[in-house]
């Protein structure tokens, strides 16, 4: 089983507006309204693929529910939220020339919200996967997740961060089996310049602490992982973003979806990999037949065995 939780989630309100931003009024060409928070992208993408999971989420008002009814179309997500009592926040994202996003802080997050949310993780079993995706809500601190990893480690599930302003300490009393960093995300884990510290260095470091695997997104020039399998190497095509936004959460959301279909590493890599490509040039999140399509061009080479 795979079950995501996203802690501040939101509607997403993209616009599309061709001419240049100044002060006054714009008029946009193309609107639409999606729901979003990494966690269920990762969960939207699954579904697509076919690939059950469950979304957790805290929820609340008019935006909550509107967010709820579009998670509902998804088939395969089983969405088991905890309900708040402000509303979910709503993100604006500008699209033409360049990306502007203007993300709102969101709803507070109790104490007796965190401990039902924590609840939830009685289900799961060894062998699950456990992932935690995208900022964290107000009110939301590291306690939270030092619970969550007792919680998921007790029942034998492997945990997975995609949580950016993380700490490479807190990560050490974490233990998860997967992060999912850009480059700078991975050197601000270490507060750090890439004049003090290559990539290698700052990855065993994280590794020695009790990070099992590290899944690096490089962008248009791919991807690396470094596991106890190895150190792989991704490569596919420069594209054309039209979107960046959810192309890392496909990435993870395919690695993740299709080790658990029982597909060996090499195989998630490169499924992983077509998913963000795809995701970067869809209007929203990529359709399982492009993800299919980019496939064919994505090259995975093992660099270095398993020390």
């Amino acid at each position: 089983m795979i079950v995501t939780h996203t802690s501040n989630p939101s509607i997403d309100y993209y616009m599309l507006i061709s001419e240049e931003l100044e002060m006054g009024i714009h008029r946009s060409e193309r609107y639409s309204f999606l729901p979003g928070g990494k966690g269920l992208n990762v969960s939207m993408l699954l579904s697509r693929m076919g690939i059950p999971s469950v979304a957790t989420a805290f929820l609340g008002g008019f935006s909550g529910d509107y967010i709820r009814r579009e998670i509902e179309k998804y088939p395969a997500v089983t969405l088991d939220m905890v309900e708040v009592e402000e509303p979910s926040r709503i993100n604006v994202k500008l699209r033409g020339k360049g990306e502007v996003d203007i993300n709102a802080k969101g709803p507070l997050i109790t104490e007796a919200h965190q401990q039902e949310m924590l609840e939830k993780l009685e289900a799961l079993r060894e062998g699950d996967w456990f992932l935690i995706c995208g900022s964290l809500a107000k009110g939301v601190e590291e306690n939270f997740l030092i619970q969550a990893a007792e919680r998921v480690r007790t029942r034998k599930a492997r945990l997975v961060l995609d949580v950016p302003g993380l700490k490479a300490d807190l990560l050490g009393r974490l233990r998860p089996a997967l992060i999912k960093p850009n480059v700078e995300e991975l050197y601000d884990l270490f507060g750090c310049g890439e004049e003090e510290a290559t990539v290698a260095k700052l990855i065993e470091e994280l590794q020695a602490m009790g990070v099992e695997a590290v899944l690096l997104s490089k962008g248009g020039d791919g991807a690396e992982y470094y596991g106890p399998d190895g150190i792989y190497q991704v490569r596919q095509p420069t594209l054309q973003a039209v979107n960046t936004v959810g192309a890392g959460d496909s990435m993870l959301a395919a690695f993740v979806g299709t080790l658990d279909s029982g597909a060996d590493l090499e195989e998630a890599l490169r499924t992983a990999a077509a998913a963000g490509a795809a995701t970067a040039v869809s209007e929203g999140l990529a359709a399982a037949e492009l993800v299919r399509k980019h496939k064919e061009a994505v090259t995975v080479t093992r660099v270095r065995a398993a020390s």
